[in-house]
């Protein structure tokens, strides 16, 4: 998944052999006009006089047309740098507003929204953005971030598994890097180093760590717990790969966070340690081989992170939405341990019971005579469940996953149901298989087989 670069290159110097002060100093005029040019452009953008697209295609007639522009035209591989930007906007659809703005580099093609990722590994509101030269061959992209989790107890474990959300066990950027994100989203692509953040980086996460550390030593101490252990962790890998011919490389960083927390015993489950991890999403670099420490140790490119600038009515609704899902996990959380705690109660009554039941006969004899009449009463209900089945052409169907029944049509060969369990696709195509056709990005189907 989560990110701000973006790949620059220089521009190419023209070296003229021959040419003597007279043609500097014009040059140097031109070049002086060209940019108060297009500074006067800019100020007509930002007051809304001319458009975004009207301004960049003023500075692109601007830039062909000058002197250096038509003397000599830059080859492959040499540097391209941007002489201005524009600002963009970076919308949410679900809220119908924007989100955020953003400057490019003139010129270059963009896209950008707030992603929701769905699933197991989604990790909320986040900006899914690429911004690419012309050519395709520079770049700045940011993923949203994903999550995930890893339970060192057993049953917790093939609980996860039959939810289609096995837990991973990272919990270092480095490793989330090397074996999630670069195989999925560069899988031909050759890892040339795993380096870490850059050193304000570095401190930057150290920071924030060890203030979350204070705080999560406070709240243990408040309610007597155990404090978690907590990691915040950042990792950048630099890799090459061929674009459509081209050789470019990469920078891919990363950061994630994770919680653990040891799980107290319960009646037959030892205590165990359960984390949760989150990456704040994916940022990548691109540029033509041998640019890419180029670009990024240019003063433009640096500044681009700073602009980008959050719209303050978007985040509060954000924020707000965001206290209302904690508030109502909060609210789940303690009824499902609540549940859990008086399961556990109600199986020691029961065992306590049946130990009693045990040794008196009668009660036996009594236990033995409502089996029976259970088992009667099940036929009835399955006899009448069938006939209904019948008349009605439908059928009980078992997801051979979940071991779930499921009631559907007679009249079809063929069920498939969604790994959410939601979404139910019926056929008597023998050759039919939802699978990489059907929402490939987020489900997975099974075909149900008859009970």
């Amino acid at each position: 998944m989560k990110h701000k670069i973006a790949v620059l290159a220089s521009l190419a110097l023209v070296v003229l052999i021959g040419a003597g002060v007279l043609y500097s100093q014009q040059k140097t005029r031109s070049t002086t006009v060209q940019q108060d040019k297009i500074a006067a452009l800019k100020e007509l953008r930002d007051s809304g006089v001319i458009t975004a697209q009207e301004y960049d295609s003023k500075v692109q007639a601007l830039q062909a047309s000058s002197p250096a522009a038509t003397a000599s035209a830059p080859a492959h591989g040499s540097k391209i740098a941007w002489s201005s930007t524009h600002p963009v906007e970076i919308t949410d659809p679900v809220y119908q507003m924007t989100a955020y703005t953003m400057e490019i580099p003139t010129g270059w093609r963009y896209a950008g929204i707030i992603a929701r990722p769905l699933g197991c590994h989604g990790g909320g509101a986040a900006i899914k953005l690429t911004a690419q030269s012309p050519d395709g061959l520079s770049a700045i992209v940011l993923l949203p971030g994903v999550a995930w989790t890893w339970s060192g107890s057993a049953n917790m474990q093939k609980i996860m598994e039959q939810s289609h959300c096995p837990g991973i066990d990272i919990e270092s950027a480095s490793s989330f890097l090397i074996n999630i994100a670069v195989p999925n989203l560069r899988p031909n692509a050759k890892i040339v180093a795993v380096l870490p953040l850059l050193p304000e980086g570095q401190a930057a996460l150290a920071a924030q760590l060890e203030k979350s550390r204070q705080q999560n030593a406070v709240m243990a101490q408040q309610y007597n717990a155990k404090p978690q252990k907590l990691t915040l962790d950042g990792a950048r890998v630099r890799i090459q790969y061929d674009r459509e011919g081209q050789p470019v490389e990469e920078m891919v960083s990363a950061v994630i966070s994770c919680t653990e927390s040891t799980m107290p015993a319960l009646f037959n489950q030892p205590a165990y340690q359960q984390r949760s991890c989150f990456s704040r999403g994916t940022n990548i670099t691109r540029a033509p081989v041998g640019h890419l420490d180029e670009l990024m140790a240019l003063p433009q490119f640096k500044s681009l992170s700073k602009t980008l600038v959050a719209k303050a009515d978007w985040q509060a609704r954000l924020a707000s939405d965001q206290q209302a899902a904690f508030q109502k996990a909060q609210a789940d959380n303690n009824r499902q341990f609540q549940a859990i705690m008086q399961k556990g109660r109600d199986d020691n009554d029961r065992l306590l019971a049946n130990g009693r039941a045990f040794n008196e006969n009668m009660r036996a004899n009594t236990d033995r005579a409502l089996a029976a009449d259970r088992a009667k009463q099940d036929a009835i209900d399955a006899s009448a469940h069938a006939t209904a089945l019948y008349s009605l052409d439908r059928q009980d169907f078992k997801n051979p996953n979940t071991g779930q029944t499921i009631e559907a049509s007679s009249q079809y060969n063929h069920q498939w149901i969604s790994s959410d369990g939601q979404t139910l696709i019926q056929t008597n195509d023998h050759s039919y298989d939802p699978n990489g056709k059907v929402n490939p990005v987020n489900t997975s189907w099974t075909e149900l087989v008859v009970k």
